[in-house]
């Protein structure tokens, strides 16, 4: 216990005010380039072709409609459906 020394009414030296210490050489110190940040995107190609879908001519409502009538109608025609036609037709004649 002896180490330790005496904190209460013990002697303490001159406190007086220090004038703040004089640099001895200033040296003038550039901040760091901060580096540009750059965004960066990518779009997918379905982002893509959706993108191409929105700038595309609207659909003609009218035309569907009328094509929708044809086939419920049974008399919508197509080059698929006669050439169908036309080979059962061939087919029966040759049996």
């Amino acid at each position: 216990m002896s180490d330790i020394s005496v904190i209460g009414n013990a002697m303490v030296g001159n406190v007086g005010a220090v004038a703040p210490a004089q640099p001895t050489k200033v040296v003038e110190v550039e901040a760091p380039a901060a580096q540009k940040a750059t965004d960066r995107v990518e779009f997918s190609e379905e982002a893509m072709m959706l993108e191409k879908m929105r700038h595309m001519p609207a659909v003609r409502q009218e035309r569907i409609d009328a094509i929708k009538a044809s086939i419920a109608a049974n008399t919508y025609v197509t080059n698929g459906m006669l050439e169908s036609a036309i080979n059962r037709m061939i087919d029966e004649v040759s049996e």
